[in-house]
């Protein structure tokens, strides 16, 4: 009973100690958040240890450096350009992608498959990129499981919370359950990282184009995709208004000649 009291005035001193640090501060985006950035990386690094568990990633090396490459190019660019960000590849058809507090991303084999230019797999980056700036999961993490939860979390307090968040990733009310304004919101700063990157914005559109067009042919590859974002046309109509804001500049990149060697080389690889 005594340790059981000891941990509850832990947990509680937790709380009020990061709330008075991190309430002292904000975040990239101007936001205030319970978890500082250094503890949501620790988080991070539990959440995708279960993520590659759970998930079938991937490990081919040319293939996950060239993505990587694309991903280090926009994340300097991010509002959180100092943070090591890492794109993992889940080895499934469905056209589907997540990020991680802590700068994990997911990107699932199927939509770099329908994909026919390296920007499109820069624009699906950039957007979870712009979730990881804005602390999106670790706002969700506070909002949706408590602060004790939290912070349970970054001490290390309970090692089953990082299987439990990723278990409950596509139930209704988890972390990435952002709503529809943040991921408007996401796709918006992502076009400004990619741009800024040196990437074609238009990459946003031609994908949610090809989303649009793979769900009329075959609903079940959106499934997924739908329980954390919205709708591939309602994206699509405002990325175009978006993209209609940004400045043209010469040194914008559709694609890269690498791509295509990428996407033979993943054809080769089994489901």
């Amino acid at each position: 009973m005594k340790k059981s009291i000891k941990r509850t005035h832990i947990i509680y001193f937790a709380i009020i100690t990061l709330a008075m640090l991190n309430c002292a501060g904000s975040n990239k985006t101007g936001k205030l958040s319970f978890v500082s950035e250094d503890e949501e990386i620790t988080l991070g690094k539990s959440l995708v240890g279960e993520a590659s568990k759970q998930f079938n990633v991937i490990r081919n090396q040319e293939i996950t450096d060239f993505i990587n490459n694309i991903a280090r190019e926009i994340g300097v660019q991010s509002d959180w350009s100092a943070l090591p960000y890492q794109v993992y590849i889940v080895n499934s058809p469905d056209l589907n992608h997540f990020s991680l507090p802590g700068g994990s991303i997911f990107i699932f084999r199927g939509l770099i498959e329908i994909s026919e230019t390296a920007s499109e797999v820069a624009l699906i980056i950039a957007h979870e990129m712009a979730h990881i700036s804005a602390r999106d999961g670790i706002d969700q993490l506070s909002e949706k499981y408590s602060y004790a939860f939290a912070a349970q979390s970054v001490m290390g307090e309970n090692p089953e919370i990082p299987a439990q968040i990723i278990a409950d990733l596509y139930y209704e009310g988890t972390i990435l359950d952002y709503g529809e304004d943040k991921e408007y919101l996401a796709d918006k700063r992502g076009l400004k990282y990619a741009w800024k990157a040196n990437y074609d914005p238009t990459g946003l559109t031609d994908i949610l184009e090809r989303i649009g067009q793979a769900e009329s042919v075959s609903p079940e590859s959106v499934e997924l995709l739908y329980t954390t974002h919205p709708s591939a046309s309602d994206r699509l109509r405002r990325a175009k208004m978006e993209i209609d804001q940004i400045p043209q500049k010469a040194s914008l990149r559709k694609d890269l000649d690498e791509f295509h060697n990428i996407k033979e080389l993943l054809a080769r690889l089994p489901q």
